[in-house]
Formats: structure tokens, sequence, C-alpha cells
């Protein structure tokens, strides 16, 4: 699928000139292990001795000779949230001050262990979030929602493709209840207040949500068959037409 991987980029003048995938999703989820297997043709069994990525990375590929695209992998542990209410020991809410200068374009900064979501949001063509199918979701699909809602805010034309991620080791009954239970919490949640009463298809491989228009699709992946493949091909043929006027 790759034919060259090009070392970390910083420089900000390229940085948004292709189409830009926001690839994140909680600690140990397997976003590192995924660009590997795919863009540089590394063996699954190898990423077990992968480490987490310490920060924002931004990736350059080129998938054959007319498709190119940059991958920006937002570390699981960071802090990503920073206009958000945290309570501290006296049990007030306090608001975490905006990390980043307005004029300030350099989206790899980082000050007290966090990043701006928005500003990264503001840039993406899509966000690739992964959620590990064989760990308690919750706080993943928690954080997920956070992040639709701040790219609803920010860039509404932001593509989601939520991998439901390392489902090799599940049965076929149990895949279709995981994204079923996935599937139902996001459309839950941005379905409140809508009067529709709509049905969503949902298959073993597959399934979509437009719910307040907005452009979210599940699927389920895993890195040891051709699944995780067929997934990113799937998020990068949504997004080449947009660059081809």
């Amino acid at each position: 699928m790759v034919d060259e991987i090009s070392s970390v980029i910083n420089d900000n003048n390229t940085l948004f000139s292709r189409p830009n995938i926001l690839l994140t999703g909680l600690r140990r989820s397997g976003k590192t292990s995924i660009q590997r297997v795919i863009f540089t043709k590394m063996a699954p069994s190898q990423t077990q001795f992968l480490k987490s990525t310490p920060q924002l990375t931004v990736n350059q590929f080129s998938c054959g000779s007319f498709i190119s695209l940059q991958i920006q992998e937002l570390p699981g542990q960071l802090h990503v949230f920073p206009s958000l209410h945290f309570p501290n020991n006296d049990g007030a809410n306090h608001v975490h001050a905006s990390l980043y200068d307005d004029d300030d374009d350099d989206v790899t900064h980082l000050v007290g262990s966090g990043y701006n979501m928005e500003r990264l949001l503001k840039r993406c063509n899509a966000v690739v979030y992964i959620v590990d199918a064989q760990d308690d979701y919750a706080q993943s699909v928690s954080s997920l929602n956070m992040i639709i809602e701040s790219g609803q805010r920010v860039n509404p034309r932001i593509r989601y493709e939520i991998f439901i991620h390392k489902v090799d080791q599940l049965s076929e009954e149990a895949k279709i209840e995981v994204q079923q239970d996935i599937h139902n919490q996001v459309h839950d949640r941005f379905a409140a207040g809508t009067s529709e009463t709509q049905t969503y298809p949902l298959g073993s491989f597959g399934s979509s949500l437009n719910s307040q228009n907005i452009l979210i699709n599940f699927h389920l992946t895993s890195i040891f068959d051709h699944s995780i493949f067929e997934a990113f091909s799937k998020v990068i043929q949504k997004l080449i037409p947009q660059f081809n006027h």
C-alpha cells in the first residue's frame, strides 16, 4: 500500500497542504502499531515491542504514485482538553487556560503536558479514533464524544472514523455486540434533542452513523488480518476526492 515514508515533519508551511488525519485514542489502544503495520510493513508480531508515543508526531506518507497524506498521532496519555473544568482537592471546579496563543501556528507545541485539541481539529480532515475492544472502553467512548463535540464547534466537515480495534480475539457474536454498544453510545449522545427516530445499519465489518449531520463511520479492525488495511483504505478513499479539484 505504501511506497515510502518520511521522517517526522515540522515544517508548518506544508503541514496542511494535503489530506490531514488526526490519529488518536487512549494509551495502548494500538495507534502506533497501526501506522507501522500499514505504512512501514512491520510484522504485526513485532509491534508488541513498540513503546508508547510520548508526544505529538506528524508523518508524511506516500501511497502509490498519486496519493500523499499526513497523519498526526496524538498520544493517549496526554491531557488534550485544556478548556474543560476539572475538580481539585477542595472540590471546586477550575478552568484550564488555553495552551496556545492565537497567533501561534506550531501545532506540536506542548505546554503543561497538554495539547489544544480544538486547534488540531480545525486543521484536520478526518479523525481516526482507536477504541481497544479488549479493554473497558467506557472512558474511550467518553473521550471520543468530547472530541466530536469539539470538532462540531470548530470544523463541522470533519469525518470521524472509529476503529473498534483488536477484535481478532473476539467471536463474531462478540464483535457485533461490542460494535452495537459503541455505536449506540455515540448515537445516543448526539441524537439527544432530536425528534427523529432512525435505524442505522450495522454489519460485521462496519457501520455508519449520520446524526446531526456528523459524518461518523465504524470499522472492526485488527493488525493481524486484512481488516486494518481495508478500513484505512476506505478512510483515504473518502478524503482524496476533496483534494482533486
